[in-house]
């Protein structure tokens, strides 16, 4: 884990919205803009539907869960050690949207994690034994990765385009 998580869902949620908001402000005025080595070439667009494509994964995660599944964690046919084939894969599955479309995708698919997170059980959310298929890392933790530690890294990627 980077870092301390969140203690309760409404810090998570909390934190996750101003890391949004000061992300999208970046974006925004940077919407055009190609990001060289800051990230593969790619474009602000493709920052955020990284993301998006993240927060997918997390429902994906959670429908095999509540379907009596052990869910593929990160994602189907991938493991951590391929997370760089895996996010070119979420790459060439989004690269088709808009900066508009992506916008507005993030924002609702971040509304809807935190409207999940809100439905879950606190205690089992938080519980790092609760479910073995993440490791030692509880629910909690693994959605504040997806959410406002993710936003964090899409705006250093966006600093970091700028100041090159």
């Amino acid at each position: 884990m980077r870092g301390m998580s969140p203690a309760t869902v409404d810090e998570l949620i909390s934190s996750a919205d101003e890391r949004l908001d000061s992300l999208l402000a970046v974006a925004d005025a940077e919407r055009d803009r190609h990001l060289g080595d800051a990230y593969l070439g790619r474009r602000t667009t493709d920052v955020l539907t990284h993301l998006h494509a993240w927060h997918l994964l997390f429902f994906d995660w959670i429908d095999a869960e509540n379907a009596g599944e052990e869910p593929e964690f990160p994602a189907a046919g991938y493991t951590w050690r391929d997370l760089t084939s895996l996010n070119d894969a979420l790459y060439f599955a989004h690269r088709h949207w808009t900066y508009e479309e992506a916008r507005g995708l993030l924002i609702e698919s971040h509304g809807r994690l935190c409207a999940l997170l809100r439905r879950l059980d606190d205690e089992r959310l938080f519980d790092t034994e609760a479910r073995p298929w993440l490791g030692r890392e509880s629910l909690a933790e693994v959605a504040d990765e997806c959410l406002g530690n993710h936003y964090a890294w899409g705006e250093a990627v966006l600093a970091k385009a700028i100041a090159q």
